[in-house]
């Protein structure tokens, strides 16, 4: 079967991700490394080595609400391969990833659709969830229907795994609604193949290597099928949970492509912080879905260090909640981190060369 030159009668919204502009650093969520260092463990190499040479910090992978750079989940597939000597790696990994106890958003909107054609739809539409800088395109076409998954960065070269892995992991969602005996009506990838035959087989069914994308192909007989959950309040609950936080994360991008939006939302962030106890620079790079590394090298890229952007932070925040916030003093020094008055009306006269009183008193007489 030839994906390409059918015709086409529907061709359902590419996932949003591909209508902006392409992230700097994407990330991808963590929980799609669940259970990574077990399965490398499993086949006899130590899991701290592995992570060690694919320059992933384990805690990153520890929390699957974290997101983790894509290049670097990338790569750290390619060394478990490598290092296990398991070029299958990848898919065998995939395969076990969509259990139900380990269902997202997406997964969990996908299931509550009504038929097999809206789930798929709903899983194209809003794969950039999961992950950044990423194709995943629903089009029905005479006959059957095709899946199609792709990286969209070019600074991303190790991509055998990860293909693998995505979609043996999609074959186990859809797998989840029809049945655990459906195969694909044929599968391809844009690599060439490196596992046995008969375990791609097995995961993909007919296989096909050195194709222009990776794609699942689907009978489109199954389309019209009605999903065994369907659940129309949940799929309503769900979208709207996964459009929220797009929207967030939408906002969250200039973080990782624009200098002055960076510093922006990042000095938002600080201060938030402060304002619940914690403004470590850990604390910040949680928040924005990055390592402390990556924030360090985002910052240095932006030509400032994380302890002269917190103190740009603080001298700024105490200016504008003495002039013009109702605090009184003593709560806004603890807002911003000091223990004690006194120590804050220090540092406060040392950057605006008068005491704090002194500045309230002259805002309140203006």
């Amino acid at each position: 079967m030839k994906l390409w030159g059918r015709p086409v009668t529907r061709r359902f919204p590419l996932s949003n991700q591909m209508t902006v502009s392409p992230v700097a650093d994407p990330l991808i969520l963590a929980a799609a490394a669940r259970g990574v260092q077990r399965a490398i463990t499993a086949a006899g190499v130590n899991s701290h080595r592995v992570l060690e040479l694919a320059g992933v910090d384990p805690a990153r992978i520890a929390d699957p609400l974290l997101r983790l750079e894509l290049g670097d989940f990338c790569r750290l597939f390619d060394v478990a391969a490598r290092e296990t000597g398991d070029d299958f790696f990848g898919a065998r990994f995939g395969q076990a990833l969509m259990t139900p106890q380990h269902f997202n958003a997406v997964s969990k909107l996908v299931v509550s659709a009504s038929t097999v054609c809206d789930a798929l739809a709903a899983l194209a539409e809003n794969y950039r969830w999961i992950q950044e800088n990423s194709r995943l395109q629903f089009t029905v076409h005479r006959g059957f229907a095709s899946l199609e998954y792709q990286i969209c960065d070019a600074r991303i070269l190790h991509k055998h795994q990860d293909a693998e892995l995505t979609i043996a992991a999609l074959c186990g969602l859809i797998r989840h609604f029809l049945g655990s005996a459906w195969q694909p009506s044929e599968t391809h990838f844009e690599h060439g193949r490196g596992g046995l035959r008969r375990d791609y087989q097995r995961v993909f069914g007919e296989t096909v290597f050195d194709q222009n994308t990776n794609a699942i192909l689907i009978d489109s007989a199954l389309l019209d099928r009605p999903m065994p959950q369907q659940n129309a309040r949940a799929f309503a609950e769900f979208r709207a949970l996964i459009r929220h936080q797009l929207a967030s994360m939408d906002r969250e991008v200039d973080l990782r492509s624009n200098r002055d939006s960076r510093l922006s939302l990042l000095a938002h962030m600080i201060e938030s912080q402060y304002k619940v106890g914690d403004a470590s620079i850990g604390a910040v790079a949680k928040r924005v879905g990055l390592t402390v590394h990556g924030l360090r090298r985002q910052l240095k890229d932006c030509g400032v260090a994380y302890d002269e952007l917190v103190l740009t932070v603080r001298q700024t925040a105490a200016r504008r909640y003495v002039e013009n916030s109702d605090y009184d003093l003593t709560t806004i020094a603890l807002m911003l981190g000091y223990s004690e008055l006194s120590a804050f009306s220090r540092a406060f006269k040392r950057w605006h060369g008068q005491s704090p009183s002194a500045l309230r008193s002259h805002a309140a007489g203006r």
